[in-house]
């Protein structure tokens, strides 16, 4: 049984990311589970660690400001996310960051952020 101390939003959401699209620098106020439904996704986390999730993989990403993070597609083929959120009435699913101080020019992906959605993620 999921007890939850707070009135929350269950939100299932799908994103999708073009070949060279990022989300943008973000995080998130509540953990998240993601699937990757296509594609491969490519992510910089706050210690500059990559993480790459084939289709068919799912991850869990951690909550807090101290945990910006950002999603790229380096493919050719579109990346398609399925998120799973439990948010606090009316929180938002992301919230802008600002690269963290080990992702320097070197290590930051060469793609650009796309309008549209939350991170430039297409729902």
């Amino acid at each position: 049984m999921l007890r939850m101390m707070w009135s929350a939003d269950a939100v299932v959401d799908e994103f999708t990311l073009r070949p060279g699209e990022s989300t943008g620098w973000h995080y998130h106020l509540v953990p998240l589970l993601a699937v990757v439904r296509s594609g491969t996704l490519t992510r910089i986390l706050h210690d500059g660690s990559v993480e790459i999730s084939p289709a068919g993989t799912m991850f869990v990403e951690a909550a807090g400001r101290d945990r910006v993070h950002i999603g790229f597609n380096q493919g050719a083929e579109t990346v398609r996310l399925q998120v799973v959120y439990a948010l606090p009435e009316g929180a938002p699913l992301t919230v802008d960051a600002t690269p963290p101080p080990c992702c320097t020019e070197a290590v930051r992906p060469a793609v650009n952020p796309v309008a549209g959605g939350p991170h430039g993620m297409t729902s």
